[in-house]
C-alpha cells in the first residue's frame, strides 16, 4: 500500500471534489490523482514552451539546428508509397 498523507482543505473545497468525483464516476482519491498528473504534465509542458522561446530568443541559430533536426525526424517517419 502506498504511503498515504492527509491533507486539510476547507469543507466547501471537499465538497465540491466529492461531487466532482461523483459525477466522473470515481472516488476522491482518483480524481485528486488524476487532477494532480495532470496540473504536473501542464507544467512540464509550459516550462518546456518557455526554455524553447528563449532558446529562439537567445540562440536563433541553435532553435534553427533544432527544427531542421525536427524536420529531419519527420521525414524519416514519413512513408513513401509508390503511385
Amino acid at each position: 500500500m502506498p504511503d498515504l498523507t492527509s491533507l486539510k482543505v476547507p469543507a466547501e473545497v471537499r465538497d465540491r471534489f466529492a461531487a466532482a468525483a461523483k459525477v466522473h464516476g470515481v472516488t476522491v482519491r482518483a480524481l485528486l490523482d488524476q487532477l494532480s498528473r495532470q496540473v504536473a504534465d501542464t507544467a512540464l509542458m509550459q516550462q518546456a514552451a518557455q526554455q524553447m522561446f528563449q532558446l529562439r530568443e537567445v540562440d536563433p541559430d541553435s532553435w534553427n539546428d533544432y527544427l531542421a533536426e525536427g524536420r529531419r525526424w519527420e521525414e524519416g517517419t514519413v512513408e513513401h508509397l509508390d503511385a
